[in-house]
């Protein structure tokens, strides 16, 4: 009993563990010059996690291409934008925690600060200078709750069976 008891509290402390996902411009298969629109977003489906969707404001027309370098001086894919240019990150899978955006080609005189524009959506333009790129995005997500319910139902399950038997 006490066994079964130990491996369902281990269950649902994995099932509550939050996961790492990354989208990586230098590792996607997304064409150069992809372009992103207001009518034409680019989803990016994440595996184990659901879709990313990049969009871009008014008449923006963003790339993907590697114009933007690194900090030591490697030029690499990213979703660029010029000065004035927004995108908008949506998250479509389970809730994102700890959003960290991998921002490229800052120069003095230029910013790109990803602030939160609405649930589970966030906001970054290109500030000055020749633009900026976004090279990855990383962030954590928690299991649907859902999932560490159906879990722990059968272990549940399984602790009934056993002592009635």
């Amino acid at each position: 009993m006490k066994t079964i008891l130990s491996t369902l509290m281990a269950a649902a402390v994995a099932t509550t563990v939050t996961q790492a996902f990354t989208i990586d411009f230098n590792a996607l298969v997304v064409p150069l010059n992809t372009t992103v629109t207001v009518g034409s977003p680019l989803t990016i489906p994440v595996a184990g996690y659901g879709d990313v969707r990049f969009e871009a404001s008014g008449t923006d027309v963003l790339t993907v291409s590697n114009n933007h370098s690194n900090g030591s001086g490697t030029f690499q894919n990213s979703l660029e934008l010029d000065p004035g240019e927004t995108v908008t990150v949506v998250f479509l899978g389970p809730q994102e925690l700890n959003v960290n955006f991998d921002i490229i080609g800052v120069n003095a005189g230029e910013s790109a600060t990803p602030t939160i524009s609405g649930p589970r959506t966030y906001q970054l333009q290109a500030i000055g200078g020749d633009g900026v790129g976004v090279a990855a995005i990383s962030w954590d997500a928690v299991p649907e709750p859902s999932s560490s319910l159906l879990v722990l139902l059968g272990a549940g399950s399984l602790v009934l069976r056993r002592s009635r038997g």
